[in-house]
């Protein structure tokens, strides 16, 4: 570096503002020269020089030298923050604007020298400001250049910090960025204003309550028609997009009523040329997915004719991008939670058949195949679950099948899930598949294989029971599932007090069982724990007895009594039979449930 930049500043005005434009010029070129100027004790006039009328220049050097870290942490140690808080109190607007640039840099990554302009009363200080020069109309060159680095500068300020958040919220300055996104015509303000937004959502219900009354989608949806500019975009649709606000379902209907589905549909479209960023489209996709989960909109969509939201899914299920065969699988999905829809759904034969062969095909990455296998497999579940819908379903068992038997614990799980429905309502889909000793025994393995994936810890059970329940089991049959292990298997999920429903599936299959192998119920003693004798009936009656207790599910509690009752005359164990005694005697004497008093006193008749 030139020797006159190493030099203290001289007093006289004419060599100040000529070593100040020398100064400006050399860390404007080179970070390493703000590095050595620092080391020269610069840094100490140029706070000086914060509190004259050269404070534009001196904060504009500053604001350059704190593009470098290792300047930001000296600046921040030399106290440098607190003069620029004083400064955003100019009233001359290129000084300002100096100031918002050095503050926002001084803060980059820097979550000390956030603190300290919380500390300071910096962010009253700004939305003062905000408030203050806020848009009544279109806006001037000038004022855009004031409102862009203000505006920015809060963004960097407010990332990451709750406190600040909070400290901007308390201070009015959601109400304030949404006069910019109403009158602002410039890019780059729009932009920073709404960053803003977006961070502050990330404090949840407290900001996104106050948006909805700010009535923050027609406002951003408007934009999102107007500019078409990508920044401006990718922007709005973070904000739309934000989970803390996109997950109230008063925001989702906000975003059908405003027209916001068709103009995602448009960019996810335009994506289709490369002519739309990546993050664009991807955001996009995310948005109209949790969207079109709320079932009202999803009957609205469903039933608007000049929105063919079904044939777009259709397109991109078989197009070549991968992530949106992902995307239409899922809307697919979304759409097929009711059963009239999924009855129009399944008439569709190009639908079923693109599901499939989104199955079938080939991906760039596991990653991928999963994502696009995993919606396609949770959309042919939705729409298996219409009783009309599952007949056209069953031809493709055999692919269906082929999951189940994978590696994949995502894909199972939603395979698992969808052969279950499809085996409901149909004996000759229940007799063929029970009748598979492999595939009974495969599915058995699966909770056990899989301990940490509570899908399928959920799903292989209810499978099972379901096979029992529908297929006309003979003693044979029974004794081949039996052996096959399903019986601790279906054991453990009539524990799941907080799913009665799920509780009433397993015991109803037990029964089944028991009542199938009424001539030899120790064979089922046997299995609930794996072979000892003593050990299975305890297996068995620890789970009736957990049924048993006040609190259980009246429909639970009758069934398990009606087990107790089934297998009492087999069972040897003293030990097993003593530790129900209180249960029955409580459930005997128990006038407000006849059913389970007169189950509970029969079985201590039949007991002696």
């Amino acid at each position: 570096m030139a020797e006159p930049f190493k030099a203290p500043l001289v007093r006289r005005p004419s060599v100040i503002d000529q070593h100040l434009a020398q100064l400006l010029q050399a860390v404007s070129i080179e970070v390493q020269a703000g590095n050595e100027l620092i080391e020269d004790g610069i840094l100490s006039q140029l706070v000086e020089l914060l509190a004259t009328d050269r404070a534009e220049k001196a904060a504009e050097i500053i604001a350059e030298m704190a593009k470098s870290e290792d300047n930001r942490i000296t600046f921040i140690q030399q106290e440098v923050i607190p003069s620029l808080v004083e400064l955003v109190q100019s009233s001359e607007a290129h000084v300002l604007r100096q100031a918002c640039r050095a503050l926002g840099n001084m803060c980059f990554e820097s979550q000390t020298g956030r603190q300290i302009v919380l500390m300071e009363k910096g962010i009253p200080a700004l939305a003062s400001r905000l408030k203050e020069l806020q848009p009544r109309c279109e806006t001037s060159k000038g004022e855009n250049e004031i409102h862009y680095m203000l505006c920015g500068c809060l963004h960097t300020i407010c990332m990451d910090h709750d406190e600040v958040q909070r400290e901007a919220v308390s201070h009015g300055m959601l109400p304030q960025l949404m006069e910019y996104l109403k009158y602002s015509t410039d890019p780059n303000v729009l932009r920073f204003s709404l960053n803003i937004i977006a961070t502050l959502f990330d404090l949840g219900d407290e900001v996104t309550d106050m948006a909805s009354e700010l009535n923050t989608v027609t406002i951003v949806s408007k934009i999102l028609k107007t500019f078409d500019d990508e920044t401006v975009r990718e922007a709005a649709l973070d904000v739309l997009g934000n989970y803390n606000f996109i997950s109230k379902a008063l925001t989702q209907m906000q975003l059908y009523q405003a027209g916001v589905l068709a103009l995602l549909v448009e960019i996810i479209n335009t994506s289709l040329d490369e002519t739309a960023s990546d993050a664009l489209d991807r955001t996009a996709c995310e948005i109209l997915v949790i969207v079109i989960s709320h079932d009202g909109i999803a009957q609205l969509v469903f039933e608007d004719t000049s929105f063919d939201l079904v044939g777009e899914a259709l397109n991109w299920l078989n197009g070549y991008q991968e992530h949106l065969k992902g995307t239409g699988a899922i809307v697919i999905g979304n759409l097929a939670t009711s059963d009239l829809r999924s009855a129009a759904l399944v008439s569709n034969t190009k639908l079923v058949e693109s599901l499939f062969a989104a199955l079938d095909c080939d991906y760039s990455s596991d990653e991928m195949m999963v994502k696009v296998k995993h919606a396609s497999l949770s959309a042919l579940r939705n729409i298996a679950i219409c009783e009309a819908a599952r007949e056209p379903l069953r031809a493709y068992l055999p692919a269906l099948l082929s999951y189940v038997r994978s590696d994949m614990p995502m894909l199972i799980f939603k395979a698992v899930a969808c052969v279950r429905t499809l085996v409901r309502g149909s004996k000759t889909t229940a007799n063929d598949l029970s009748s598979d000793t492999d595939l009974v025994k495969v599915i058995a393995e699966l909770p056990g294989n899989y301990k940490y994936h509570n899908g399928i810890q959920g799903e292989a059970p209810r499978f099972l029971c379901t096979l029992i329940v529908e297929a006309d089991l003979t003693k044979e049959s029974a004794t081949r599932m039996v052996s096959a292990g399903v019986v601790p298997v279906i054991i453990s999920m009539t524990k799941t007090k907080e799913y009665p429903k799920i509780q009433v599936e397993g015991w109803l299959a037990i029964q089944k069982l028991l009542h199938t192998l009424r001539d030899d119920p120790e064979q089922v003693l046997l299995s609930a724990r794996g072979g000892e004798e003593e050990e299975g009936e305890s297996g068995l009656f620890s789970a009736c007895q957990e049924c048993l207790t006040e609190e259980t599910n009246p429909n639970v509690r009758i069934l398990a009594l009606n087990i107790i009752r089934m297998v009492s005359g087999s069972v040897r164990s003293k030990q097993v039979m003593e530790s129900l005694s209180d249960h029955l005697s409580r459930l005997s004497a128990n006038d407000s449930d006849v059913p389970a008093q007169q189950l509970a006193r029969e079985i201590q008749e039949s007991l002696g």
